[in-house]
């Protein structure tokens, strides 16, 4: 099992390829600042001095960059949620992000919901994201990634159809029955 300085410095350079495969945007040099971002933010884990780091954290110099390539993400569409940062620095952060139930009155947009979150949890607790097959990291950064994209669109559209006066004050669809 690599240092979580090597797993978490080996999971932004990938995700920065998978930004420069995955982002849109008009301005194609803004896609290039975002990726940049990413790959400094994994420059400065993979060389920081582990004599320093009595336990294992996020480097101060590493938060500067996350911090633009999160504001980039919240601030322009690329059509990537920024959330797929914090799956790159969990193993020195220890947050790895949750996919929360949006609470569908709907049948359908629940199963919707849950159908996306199935698909996260078998992508992040069958260990893919700590496979040593640069491939396999490749893919799962960028299934996280459409999988979130996803349940953010689900998110838009399960807001309006609980506003719906119909469903308004309804509990969420049970899905067990």
């Amino acid at each position: 099992m690599p240092s979580p300085y090597v797993a978490t410095a080996r999971r932004l350079a990938h995700l920065a390829r998978v930004v420069r495969g995955q982002a849109y945007h008009p301005q194609r040099p803004m896609i290039e600042t975002l990726a940049g971002a990413i790959e400094l933010a994994s420059d400065i884990v993979r060389d920081y001095p582990l004599a320093f780091a009595e336990s294992p954290e996020l480097p101060l110099a590493a938060m500067f960059p996350l911090r633009e390539a999160t504001d980039l993400l919240t601030q322009h569409d690329f059509m990537i949620p920024a959330v797929i940062i914090r799956y790159a620095t969990a193993p020195l952060t220890g947050d790895l992000p949750q996919m929360e139930p949006l609470g569908a009155v709907s049948g359908q947009l629940a199963r919707q919901d849950a159908d996306l979150r199935a698909r996260r949890v078998a992508l992040v607790e069958h260990g893919h994201l700590n496979s040593r097959d640069d491939e396999v990291l490749i893919a799962v950064l960028t299934g996280l990634l459409v999988l979130h994209r996803k349940h953010e669109r689900l998110a838009a559209a399960v807001a309006v159809d609980n506003d719906r006066p119909c469903n308004r004050g309804k509990a969420p669809a049970d899905l067990a029955h």
